[in-house]
């Protein structure tokens, strides 16, 4: 729903030609595809998460030592997987946080602009997700921990 309004919104700048806010466009397209790929990586993460409440519930179910070693191996393997890209993704949205600083020294976008407010909210709403995300997911570790 957002998307069809963020592109029906850029098309209306355009057609306008206004000077300023094309200006911000071209300084907020690059902040946005940057932003998708962190979306990008949290829907991988997420996957993830799925994997692992999957294979917590078959271990459960699993009467085979033998199979409940390999399915715990694996989640140990995804649970690593998910703290790297975690790490990435953190990353990620720390150099979002320097850019928007850096960018609050462009003519038009300080402290308070449209696009500072903008960039400021998308950034901490992702932090927000991610830390959601991450609760997620040492809630999920505690039960599989608990069940062992």
């Amino acid at each position: 729903m957002n998307d069809l309004f963020s592109n029906s919104f850029k098309r209306n700048q355009a057609q306008f030609g206004d000077v300023e806010a094309g200006q911000e466009t071209m300084n907020l397209d690059k902040f946005f595809e940057d932003v998708e790929n962190v979306k990008d990586d949290m829907k991988g993460v997420e996957t993830f998460y799925k994997k692992l409440q999957d294979s917590n519930e078959e271990c459960k179910t699993v009467h085979n030592a033998k199979k409940v070693k390999e399915l715990r191996a694996k989640m140990d393997a995804d649970v690593g997987q998910v703290l790297k890209r975690v790490k990435i993704i953190k990353q990620k949205l720390e150099a979002l946080e320097k850019a928007n600083a850096n960018s609050r020294n462009v003519p038009g976008c300080g402290p308070g602009s449209s696009t500072d407010r903008t960039r400021s909210s998308v950034v901490s709403g992702l932090g927000k997700k991610l830390k959601d995300l991450m609760d997620s997911f040492q809630s999920l570790r505690a039960r599989m921990n608990d069940e062992d």
